[in-house]
């Protein structure tokens, strides 16, 4: 342990100033929404190389070590607080099972509508909020006015939920998805834990930082299908422009399609698709919980194809539900003073999307 650690030990044994702010989080949703919608979303531009830096897991994950978890830290920092988007290689997600769960996706939404629409999202029926099918031109994750040109299907746990309350399609209608999407959702989960040393790391923390908060976290896996569009009106989209609340968003997608608002080129760009790679970017909650140190990036994603379907698979990682976050310590002091006040997901997120 470098000597360093002595003094980020006693960092993370000392509360941070606490913020004299209030948080409302209905208003926080609102402001998301009229931002935007004033975003000018008509001019696109493709990716440059280094636009969206690439971190490669392959030899940490391996064999991991102090200086190679540094390096990473040092990569992921300079990511997070510029641009807000990475993509992961050497993840060590066996490439079949990202290709089952793609596979496992097609087959869900090749379902009749009528065994989609039997696990409807918010149904009276069902005690749980936020889970099952969405149809096409839903006003969901994100809210907004216009219907989203995508369909879902939403599974989520946390401390209390777990794989028995979300809703399924019967075994019958689909052999194997159930648990397929059960293993990949715990894959992603595992996945998730192996990258909080990392960015503990790029913000100066003990790598076991974030454990504690991350015991039994809030997440959520969509598996969406973008039909081919053919005279897509200008304010339109896949799924609508918008920041995510999210700790880390970790995604899988089977074709481009993925905008984002490229915060150094002042432009948004395309996102390039990379064999075998994952998208991560950061969110709102990240970005709270440093202090805005951490950016959360605006984006959306379209299909521009009129005669293939798109897909994708985001898995959305959030803290323990209850977690109160507090500042991180290296991100706030006496001359940069907490903007937020401790709060957890359920006092925050969870207000606004009705859980």
């Amino acid at each position: 342990m470098l000597a360093i650690d002595e003094d980020l030990g006693k960092m993370n044994r000392t509360d941070p100033p606490q913020a004299h702010v209030n948080f409302d989080p209905v208003a926080k949703e609102q402001q998301l929404r009229t931002d935007s919608d004033a975003w000018d979303t008509s001019r696109l531009q493709d990716a440059r190389p280094g636009d969206i830096p690439i971190i490669d897991l392959q030899d940490y994950f391996s064999d991991p070590d102090e200086a190679k978890l540094e390096q990473l830290g040092e990569q992921l920092r300079l990511a997070c607080e510029t641009v807000g988007f990475f993509s992961i290689v050497g993840h060590q997600i066996p490439r079949s099972q990202i290709a089952s769960m793609f596979d496992f996706t097609r087959k869900f939404h090749a379902l009749d509508l009528a065994d989609k629409s039997a696990i409807a999202m918010d149904r009276p029926d069902w005690p749980v909020g936020g889970i099952g099918y969405l149809p096409v031109k839903h006003r969901k994750l994100p809210t907004r006015d216009k219907g989203n040109l995508n369909e879902a299907f939403i599974i989520k746990c946390d401390h209390e939920l777990t794989m028995e309350d979300n809703q399924w399609p019967n075994e019958q209608t689909l052999p194997g998805f159930r648990s397929a999407v059960a293993d990949y959702a715990t894959a992603l989960e595992q996945l998730g834990k192996r990258l909080l040393p990392i960015f503990a790391t790029a913000l100066k923390m003990q790598a076991h930082f974030f454990d504690e908060a991350f015991t039994s976290p809030l997440y959520r896996l969509r598996l969406t299908h973008y039909p081919p569009q053919q005279h897509v009106a200008d304010d339109e989209f896949g799924i609508a422009p918008h920041v995510d609340t999210t700790f880390c968003t970790i995604l899988a997608q089977d074709q481009p399609g993925l905008i984002i608002y490229s915060e150094p080129r002042k432009q948004w760009i395309k996102a390039p698709l990379l064999d075998d790679a994952f998208i991560v970017n950061s969110g709102e909650l990240l970005r709270t919980w440093t202090n805005d140190r951490f950016i959360s990036v605006k984006h959306f994603a379209n299909n521009n194809a009129s005669d293939q379907s798109r897909y994708s698979i985001p898995f959305f990682l959030n803290a323990n539900s209850d977690y109160p976050m507090t500042c991180v310590p290296s991100c706030c002091g006496p001359d940069n003073p907490p903007k937020y006040p401790p709060i957890s997901y359920a006092e925050s997120q969870a207000v606004v999307q009705g859980e």
